[in-house]
């Protein structure tokens, strides 16, 4: 069994926490994503995996060993660098041999193993040449062939795709995730793109200054953030976040606009000390209204009328099969994603729906979640 468990993981550098108390398990033949933001200590813990760092507190386990204090070499793990880290001077057999070679494996499973993988990885064809003679993608499949010929417990692997141009890149994230799926092999990946971590990934976890955020499966983060962190960072469009107050008990008064607090918030708020709220509603749930809101003598009706509020849009940004409105209500600026066929421009008037199911709420000063 090669689950990994991490167990209060703490490391700093220089006296400044890079990771605080992590605790983490990753099951056997699981593919988890590290996510965060530059400097929120995802590969600071993948190196502590690897031996390459040594851990200031906590346990690290791979499998049922407990591998603190074994040398990256005894951990049975192998890592796959975002530079790719191959050898210049040898050709791509060379390259993937190599640790095998370094393992007194015998030639003739060297040759067998080596070429088991390249056809794998459909990269048999170039086992005479050197990496300066291959294209990142190229590179990148020697780089994992080579993690894969050692046969480990656990691969890591540190942003392998940030070098690849974006249609590369699309293409090679199916190809792990498939190769991940066919080989069976626990697997820890790391990488500050939410894309790949929604596409790639059985279970997300998301860090913020060293500290575990969320630990779901990717749909759980988009559809239920346990904080306002975890709700702007996944998600594109970002999600619009709004600080408002509670009013009267059951209405969210943003300034701009109010409307009534959805009914599944009711009793949980009762129990929150804090009435600083934050309203938050994800771009594709906001609904649009082309038409304004009427008025006749002196009274606005609205299509929805407890849950909308009038707006204009403040600007678009086509995106070919939709587009993105950037709306103004009142100061407030929110975005919503509609149709490419939607019929509106700058300076129109619009009516803004917010559906009560798909609304969030936070805590103003925690950001913990209402629920």
């Amino acid at each position: 069994m090669a689950r990994v468990k991490l167990q209060g993981l703490s490391k700093a550098y220089d006296g400044a926490p890079a990771v605080t108390g992590l605790d983490l398990e990753v099951q056997d033949k699981e593919f988890v994503v590290l996510l965060g933001p530059s400097g929120c200590g995802k590969t600071t813990t993948l190196r502590c995996v690897a031996g390459l760092e040594s851990a200031d507190e906590g346990e690290i386990y791979i499998g049922d060993r407990l591998v603190n204090d074994l040398d990256p070499k005894d951990r049975n793990v192998a890592m796959v660098f975002q530079s790719y880290a191959l050898y210049p001077h040898m050709t791509v057999y060379q390259n993937m041999a190599f640790p095998l070679e370094n393992a007194k494996v015998a030639e003739r499973e060297i040759i067998a193993s080596v070429n088991r993988v390249a056809k794998l990885l459909q990269i048999e064809t170039l086992l005479g040449r050197k990496p300066s003679q291959l294209s990142g993608g190229q590179r990148q499949r020697v780089a994992v062939g080579r993690a894969i010929v050692r046969e480990p417990q656990v691969f890591l692997m540190d942003e392998p795709l940030s070098n690849l141009d974006a249609q590369l890149r699309v293409h090679m994230r199916a190809e792990l995730k498939k190769l991940q799926k066919v080989l069976g092999v626990t697997t820890i990946y790391v990488t500050h793109d939410q894309v790949e971590a929604m596409t790639m990934a059985d279970r997300v976890a998301l860090l913020h200054k060293g500290v575990l955020q969320q630990y779901d499966a990717p749909q759980t983060l988009y559809n239920r953030p346990t904080n306002s962190f975890t709700a702007s960072f996944v998600g594109s469009p970002p999600i619009d976040l709004v600080d408002c107050d509670l009013a009267d008990g059951n209405v969210l008064d943003a300034g701009s606009f109010r409307i009534p607090v959805p009914d599944r918030f009711l009793e949980p708020l009762k129990r929150t000390a804090s009435e600083k709220l934050v309203l938050g509603i994800r771009p594709q749930d906001l609904r649009v209204n082309p038409t304004p809101p009427t008025e006749a003598d002196g009274v606005v009706v609205y299509r929805f009328p407890s849950t909308s509020v009038p707006a204009e849009i403040y600007t678009t940004e086509p995106l070919g099969d939709s587009t993105i409105l950037d709306l103004k209500v009142g100061e407030t600026l929110l975005k919503a994603v509609v149709g490419a066929t939607f019929a509106g421009d700058t300076g129109s008037k619009v009516e803004l729906h917010f559906p009560p199911d798909r609304i969030h709420l936070f805590e103003r000063g925690s950001g913990h979640a209402i629920r």
